[in-house]
């Protein structure tokens, strides 16, 4: 063999493996938080009053798991996804949680009004402190809190 046969077929190789290691990255499995036990427990009522009163610890709660008990306020279904948005009629503050796949089976029969008790990774928040439009915490990875 002649060295540039051999350079090119070694190309070829570290490509072919480099190209293995980003497509198992890209598709590698998220954790079931499910089975683990929330950080922090709250009420609808006690994240909101966290929300408006005491950003800097609501901030520290960014990608922990957190449990929220409250009222389904809307639910969102589409074909690859579920969304269920707690809070209250009377406020337009609310938590949007987007349910895990893998749980969304548990949550399909759920009507709004219910209560309920989700938890996931908190993963940001809209504080309003002037338009009036209420405060918005978002979260995945959602389940049922059992």
């Amino acid at each position: 063999m002649n060295s540039k046969l051999k350079i090119g077929i070694g190309v070829l190789l570290v490509a072919f493996i480099a190209g293995i290691a980003v497509w198992k990255y890209v598709h590698k499995s998220s954790d079931d938080f499910s089975s683990q036990k929330p950080e922090a427990n709250f009420s609808f009522t006690q994240l909101m009053e966290k929300a408006s009163s005491d950003t800097a610890s609501l901030a520290q709660l960014k990608d922990k798991l957190v449990s929220i008990d409250g009222v389904i306020k809307n639910i969102k279904k589409e074909e690859t996804s579920l969304t269920i948005e707690l809070g209250d009629p009377s406020t337009m503050s609310s938590v949007i949680c987007q349910i895990d796949p893998r749980h969304r089976s548990e949550l399909e029969t759920k009507k709004e009004g219910e209560k309920i008790s989700l938890k996931g990774k908190l993963t940001g928040f809209a504080i309003d402190t002037e338009m009036g439009l209420g405060n918005t915490i978002e979260m995945n990875f959602c389940s049922l809190n059992q």
